[in-house]
Order: structure tokens, then C-alpha cells, then sequence
């Protein structure tokens, strides 16, 4: 369990299978504002999943999800998600994510790297094709996307390698044993990232 504190008297507790989940977005979609609130967002499609995020979450968070419609005019395309956000309290974790203002994996949350944090992080980064499972990081610094690498054999002996793309692919001989990791944990409406 983690406190975050916000002002001198108000705290915020959150249980270690929050922050497994947290850890997971973060690896993910989800992004630490400067003020210290996180960002949850998610397409209308993948709505259900982000209700399973908030549900989860729900005690941390400012109200219900929202909906937001976005114009993209290089494409000339509307796009609409659903959104919630956490509270204020959040700076400290901004502070180990972002400490130069990009964002890193922060090594004191390895403990934290569990199979829940891996199948979210999947769930909002990752697809298979052919076969082929492959995981976005190319938000991360290349260090920490080695960094992650490396977890993903310490903890749960998958093989994988990180592409030019910043992608980590799973290699071919660790992809049943991934599957069978985060399967328990992927929801119903993401099943499809495991077929």
C-alpha cells in the first residue's frame, strides 16, 4: 500500500493491486499531469474497458467517465473516447515518471511489476498479429525500455527483444508462456488482444 498526500491533513491510501493496475496504465495510456492528477482514456470502442479501469480505480478518481469528441483535421476524421481522472495527489509519481520532464520506468516500481501490471499495460499497449505480440514503449527513454526488457525475463522468463519502432517484441518461443500470464487479467471486452 501507498499514501499520497495532498495539503498537511488530507491522504490518500492505495492498495497494492491499485497501484498494480496504475502501474500497468502508466506503462500504458494513462499520463501524470504536472499538478499530479493521471489521465485515463480510451476509445469509444474499448469503453467497457475503461469502466472496468474505473471501477477498479474508482475511490482515487473525480467523478464518472466522460465523453470527448476530437476533430482531427490532417485527416479530417472525428474521434471520440471516454476519459476520467484521478485526483490531485499524484505529483510524487509524476515526479519518479517524468523526472526531467520525459518518461522513464522508475527501477523502485519493479516490485510492482506483476502479471496484473503486465496485462494492463498489454491491454492498453499491446497486440498480437500472426502470432506476433508486441508492446509499445516507445514512450519511454531507450533505458528504461531495456530496463523493462530485462523485467520481463527476471520476472516471468520471457525472452523478447526492443525493436528500432520502441516496441518490445515477445519472442516466438515466450509467446504461449505471455499469453498464459495475462490472460486471467484481460477483460472480456479485450479478449481479442489474446486470440
Amino acid at each position: 500500500m501507498l499514501e499520497f498526500t495532498a495539503r498537511t491533513n488530507l491522504k490518500l491510501r492505495v492498495s497494492n493491486y491499485q497501484i498494480e493496475i496504475l502501474l500497468g496504465c502508466l506503462l500504458g495510456d494513462a499520463y501524470i499531469t504536472k499538478s499530479g492528477k493521471i489521465q485515463f482514456e480510451q476509445s469509444i470502442k474499448q469503453f467497457p474497458y475503461l469502466m472496468w479501469k474505473y471501477n477498479q480505480l474508482n475511490n482515487l478518481a473525480y467523478g464518472k467517465p466522460t465523453f470527448i469528441s476530437r476533430f482531427d483535421k490532417r485527416y479530417g476524421k472525428k474521434y471520440e473516447s471516454a476519459r476520467f481522472w484521478m485526483r490531485q495527489y499524484f505529483r510524487p509519481l509524476r515526479e519518479k515518471f517524468y523526472p526531467e520532464g520525459n518518461k522513464i520506468f522508475p527501477t523502485s516500481f519493479q516490485k510492482y511489476f506483476t502479471d496484473l501490471a503486465l496485462a494492463v499495460w498489454y491491454m492498453d499497449d499491446g497486440n498480437i498479429y500472426n502470432r506476433n505480440v508486441k508492446i509499445s514503449a516507445d514512450g519511454f527513454d531507450s533505458k528504461s525500455r531495456e530496463v523493462l526488457k530485462d523485467l520481463l525475463f527476471k520476472k516471468f522468463g520471457l525472452e523478447s527483444t526492443v525493436q528500432n519502432s520502441g516496441k518490445i517484441r515477445i519472442s516466438n518461443e515466450s509467446v504461449k508462456r505471455f499469453l498464459e500470464i495475462v490472460k486471467p487479467h484481460i477483460h472480456s471486452s479485450m479478449l481479442y488482444k489474446i486470440l
